[in-house]
């Protein structure tokens, strides 16, 4: 039976301090390191590391802890995979980049994770895949059912690529193995966003069985949990450890722990928060998609606070394709989009955006616009979530 390492996806969230981290001085991936033996880092999707990033990383983790890695998405999202665009130079710079950790054994593997609106094209993967540097281990991630094909399969294991099996709403869990090694991430199964989800010990059995049977197949397994919103990837994936019997003591304690705090303590109270009993005004004011939208960076109690707001007491300034300015009570907000920025000045703006949730100021300019606006504003946002700045207005 092969190897079973899992981990979570990314390990630098501030809302883990209470369920994992002990506080916020904590140095976070030493922490981490102490009580998983991988991790999959997702910030290298959105930006190229520095050397310096990546010599610490190898530097504050044991020499037996090992890293998977998401390639930067100017090569699977922006160019797509097409080596016209010069996707080779861009590879080649990141796999440098990430040398430190595959010269000391600790880079496992490299993810390709495609746009959801790439469809299946096999000349395309074909021209990516012959043209990866050797060496290094290479999973890919699909994202549109087109791909779940058998010559899709075929193709990845000429070129020994893991097929990416997930845990989504949207796509098949089917267990396809294409490579000596097995790579999985579950993504949670919630509506806007799937990761702000916490699985259930039903709903994480039945991946027992499939994980030992991958197992019997392949050298090593690696998992991921995605699901980072208020400590459920940690939750979750120490849950899957112990019904595996691979749990530590250590992990046995910080599961106990995470559970403990997120059940009994405030997250607890904010998981069985829904937007079911919210104002009727909701639906006379607004379409339910935008609401939908909005539940992604507020809960139901902000929202509510949200819709008191008079609308005479906002006034737009500002309200063109790429920029809003408003004036709301004494506060103002700005919604940059060619910036990617929110500007606002309240108190409760100023404790909550480093979590990048909305107050009730801001939330009262989406409900203000028309829906269409709101609709795509929001959608850019919560597409483009991480690189987006909240910030106070100085």
């Amino acid at each position: 039976m092969g190897e079973i390492r899992l981990g979570t996806s990314g390990w630098s969230y501030r809302e883990w301090v209470g369920p994992f981290y002990p506080d916020s001085k904590t140095r976070m991936l030493s922490h981490y390191s102490q009580v998983f033996r991988t991790v999959e880092i997702d910030s290298t999707f959105y930006s190229y590391p520095s050397r310096g990033t990546v010599f610490g990383w190898l530097r504050y983790t044991p020499k037996d802890f090992v890293f998977s890695a998401k390639l930067p998405k100017v090569i699977t999202h922006e160019k797509k995979l097409d080596l016209r665009q010069g996707v080779k130079a861009d590879l080649l710079r990141f796999v440098e980049l990430m040398e430190p950790l595959q010269r000391a054994g600790k880079l496992f593997t490299l993810l390709i994770q495609l746009s959801p609106g790439l469809r299946k094209d096999l000349d395309l993967l074909e021209d990516f895949l012959k043209g990866l540097p050797e060496g290094y281990g290479f999973a890919i991630e699909f994202r549109h059912k087109t791909w779940w094909d058998e010559d899709v399969w075929n193709l990845l294991r000429k070129y020994d690529i893991a097929n990416t099996i997930v845990d989504e709403p949207l796509l098949p869990p089917e267990p396809v193995v294409t490579a000596d090694f097995a790579y999985m991430r579950w993504h949670g199964r919630g509506r806007r966003p799937w990761y702000n989800y916490c699985y259930s010990i039903d709903e994480l059995k039945p991946w027992i069985p499939r994980i030992m049977e991958v197992a019997d197949k392949t050298k090593a397994i690696y998992g991921y949990f995605n699901n980072h919103y208020h400590g459920y990837a940690v939750e979750n994936c120490l849950q899957v450890l112990e019904m595996l019997g691979a749990a530590t003591p250590q992990q046995v304690e910080a599961r106990r722990a995470a559970e403990q705090y997120i059940n009994t303590g405030i997250i607890g109270a904010k998981r069985e928060e829904t937007l079911t009993p919210l104002l009727t005004k909701v639906e006379a004011t607004m379409d339910i998609a935008v609401e939908r939208l909005l539940s992604n960076f507020m809960n139901g109690g902000r929202l509510r606070r949200a819709l008191e707001i008079g609308d005479d007491e906002l006034s737009f300034m500002e309200k063109k394709s790429g920029l809003v300015r408003a004036k709301i009570r004494e506060y103002s907000v700005i919604i940059d989009l060619d910036q990617e920025v929110i500007l606002h000045d309240c108190a409760d703006w100023t404790r909550s955006m480093a979590e990048k949730v909305f107050c009730k100021h801001v939330g009262k300019v989406f409900l203000s616009l028309p829906e269409a606006e709101a609709s795509r504003i929001l959608k850019e946002i919560h597409s483009k979530r991480d690189s987006w700045q909240f910030l106070p207005i100085s």
